[in-house]
């Protein structure tokens, strides 16, 4: 399908919204209200509406991606989650043993955990969270900035940005985390331009890291 650049108003616009969204949600003025996993989800689902109003074509995007690329995308999907997981838990190691703080952060991430039942967190984290990150993330910023700036200054930007929003829980390893994850996401979107890989990736990871092999 032929690229299509849309104007840079909703571009910048969306591009602001989703960062300052999710820098609300890390600074946790918002989850005195609603819990962390809903507002997540939600805010996702929002923005992945707008994207698709703001660019007619990237339903037609993903529907031909997931279609076209079907055992492709599975097979370097899984194989990309699973490569992502030993990096992390050789990371985990290597942090454990010469930044002994680490742990302590590590176990604040996972306290997000904490009163939310583990199914409902994993049809969150495998229905809307994993798949929403990587199409809004990947699929629409990273693509559009691509578009606009070149492909390595928008893979460059949009994960250092996916990194930034992070900031706000005062959690350097939640930030190094996202920072690797988006280098990671964003190399595979320009590499392989494969969205399906990606919310394969992502979704798996996802799945293995907070609830079937644990750091913590």
């Amino acid at each position: 399908m032929k690229e299509r650049n849309i104007s840079a108003t909703p571009l910048y616009l969306l591009t602001v919204s989703v960062a300052a969204y999710f820098f609300l949600i890390f600074s946790g003025v918002l989850a005195e209200r609603v819990d962390f996993w809903s507002l997540l989800a939600g805010g996702l689902m929002v923005f992945l509406i707008l994207a698709m109003w703001a660019d007619p074509l990237f339903s037609r995007l993903i529907y031909g991606d997931f279609r076209e690329k079907t055992w492709h995308g599975l097979a370097l999907g899984l194989a990309s989650a699973l490569l992502l997981y030993a990096v992390f838990f050789a990371g985990n190691i290597f942090l454990r043993n010469f930044f002994p703080p680490s742990t302590e952060h590590l176990a604040s991430i996972y306290n997000l955990k904490s009163g939310s039942n583990q199914l409902r967190i994993g049809l969150f984290l495998a229905l809307i969270i994993g798949p929403g990150e990587e199409l809004l993330w990947r699929g629409w910023l990273q693509r559009h900035w691509s578009a606009r700036l070149g492909k390595p200054a928008g893979l460059l930007g949009v994960s250092l940005l996916y990194a930034l929003v992070h900031l706000p829980s005062q959690n350097p390893v939640l930030v190094l985390a996202a920072l690797v994850c988006g280098l990671w996401w964003g190399f595979q979107y320009h590499k392989f331009n494969s969205l399906l890989s990606n919310v394969i990736s992502h979704v798996l990871w996802d799945l293995l890291v907070f609830l079937l092999l644990p750091f913590s």
